[in-house]
């Protein structure tokens, strides 16, 4: 039974609201150290009431014994006795003579208004509680009262038995009955002041997590930009609060990374469609004229031939392409090595001169580099290679015939830096703003007919941003497009 009623209990107060979860136990615990405190209170002021009333007890016994001595004397012998006028108590009280012989009268003596007694008849010589005060009822029913009894002139052959003084205790009850009323409505008050204060001061703590719930309401509902209103409080709701709109802030990134992310691979694979859309078109034209026999002639069939051939090698030339940033956006790690880039613009330097000789392509310092410092970085080689090569051709490929192109390699601080310049017609600034996006064409000139796949400079940007670092463009002073590309140089030697 105690065991369904804890459980009916457990699951009525986990059934609120977590504020009036807390109000109802805040309740119980000041009402249980109430009751705790009123108790031990009121068990303490009747012990001391008691010992005041034992006190009383002891100092009326002698006194009474020889006044009640003195009239039982004066009865048998018939002598008047000056200890009849011996001390009376003020207050109420109770005195019972219990002779020895049974035969022998009992002398009870009430002092004034006592209308009830005490029930005394158990009062013995041979009583275990003589010497002792204790409490027994009264002959009516009605209240209690504190007795001490003591054997009597035991050497005496007239007056031998035992005298028992009893003191009422209602004064005692009534001042227990009124503590006991006063604390019942100081205690209700007390409850409901604390129920009412507490209902308040909770709510008003939990402000901030309503709030925390609206945000995540809302949140919920796909408004990634709501935030979390801070606390005036430095608390640990203050420190949720913060640590919650600092991971919302992640996940609104997130969401924004994976959205741009999901944008990006519909363009990419939009782009790519579109990108090999038409040579497979030229592919299966010429094809179909070959099957129809439209091309009799051998000059037609070998000019069909290597239109093929050419749409085939610039469809390789895409998928390659493709698959390096992918295998650049998707790559773990590197295997990274010094790379000293001085060495490596000269190759490309050189082997643009070959694949270009009428075009003007010169290494030359950066301006501002310390002379004595040698840029190497930390990289891939093979990377970093194709990454001055996409630029160089670029250079190359989108600038007219005669116009001079420069490769700077150098180190700035703890930057090294390479630039590679053109002297051409340059780029506006929204095409400046676009020119790493995949598949981008800013003009007519780089359209599929120089070759070109529009993925070179995206390749270049995805490297570098796998080596830590950034490319940029910049205007060329007089005219025409520098691409700044930054790596981060390893740490100098400690005693250089």
């Amino acid at each position: 039974m105690l065991q369904h009623l804890r459980r009916a209990a457990y699951t009525k107060l986990h059934g609120l609201s977590l504020t009036r979860r807390l109000v109802t136990v805040l309740v119980l615990l000041v009402l249980a150290a109430y009751l705790l405190t009123t108790s031990v209170t009121m068990t303490m002021l009747r012990g001391y009431l008691v010992d005041r009333v034992d006190a009383d007890l002891e100092t009326y016994i002698n006194p009474l014994a020889q006044r009640v001595s003195a009239q039982l004397l004066e009865e048998a012998t018939g002598q008047q006795s000056t200890s009849a006028e011996l001390w009376l108590p003020p207050n109420s009280y109770y005195i019972l003579y219990t002779p020895n012989d049974p035969s022998a009268r009992t002398v009870p003596l009430a002092s004034r208004g006592m209308q009830d007694t005490p029930d005394l008849h158990r009062v013995t010589t041979h009583d275990e509680r003589l010497g002792t005060p204790f409490t027994v009822g009264s002959t009516e029913g009605v209240g209690t009262w504190r007795v001490l009894a003591l054997p009597m002139n035991e050497g005496q052959e007239v007056v031998s038995g035992t005298i028992a003084v009893a003191l009422p205790l209602d004064e005692v009850d009534s001042t227990v009955r009124q503590l006991a009323f006063l604390t019942f409505v100081i205690g209700l008050t007390t409850m409901v002041l604390v129920g009412v204060l507490g209902w308040f001061a909770v709510r008003r703590a939990f402000r901030p997590l309503s709030r925390m719930e609206d945000t995540a309401a809302a949140i919920a509902a796909g408004d990634l930009t709501r935030r979390i209103p801070p606390p005036g409080a430095r608390d640990e709701v203050g420190s949720l609060s913060e640590s919650l709109n600092a991971m919302l802030a992640h996940i609104e990134h997130s969401f924004a990374v994976r959205e741009a992310s999901e944008q990006r691979m519909r363009d990419f694979v939009a782009d790519a469609s579109h990108e090999l859309r038409t040579p497979l078109a030229t592919v299966k034209g010429y094809a179909e004229l070959h099957r129809f026999g439209a091309m009799s002639d051998p000059e037609d069939v070998a000019g069909a031939m290597r239109r093929i051939e050419d749409e085939a090698t610039r469809m390789t030339r895409l998928v390659e392409d493709l698959l390096t940033l992918t295998r650049w956006d998707s790559q773990p790690e590197m295997a990274p090595t010094r790379v000293d880039l001085t060495v490596l613009a000269s190759d490309v330097v050189q082997d643009a001169r070959v694949r270009a000789p009428e075009r003007s392509v010169r290494l030359v310092p950066l301006p501002g580099t310390d002379p004595d410092s040698v840029p190497v970085v930390v990289g891939e080689d093979g990377a970093l290679r194709q990454v001055l090569t996409n630029l160089v051709a670029n250079a190359l490929a989108h600038t007219p015939a005669g116009t001079p192109v420069e490769v700077a390699v150098g180190r700035v601080g703890e930057q090294v830096v390479v630039e590679v310049r053109d002297h051409g017609q340059g780029l506006s600034e929204d095409t400046a703003d676009r020119v790493f996006e995949r598949f981008y064409r800013a003009d007519k000139s780089r359209s599929r007919a120089s070759g070109g796949t529009g993925l070179g400079l995206a390749i270049v940007a995805a490297i570098v941003g796998r080596h830590q670092g950034s490319v940029r463009h910049t205007p060329t002073r007089g005219g025409g497009a520098t691409f700044r590309v930054e790596l981060p140089a390893p740490a100098r030697p400690a005693n250089s």
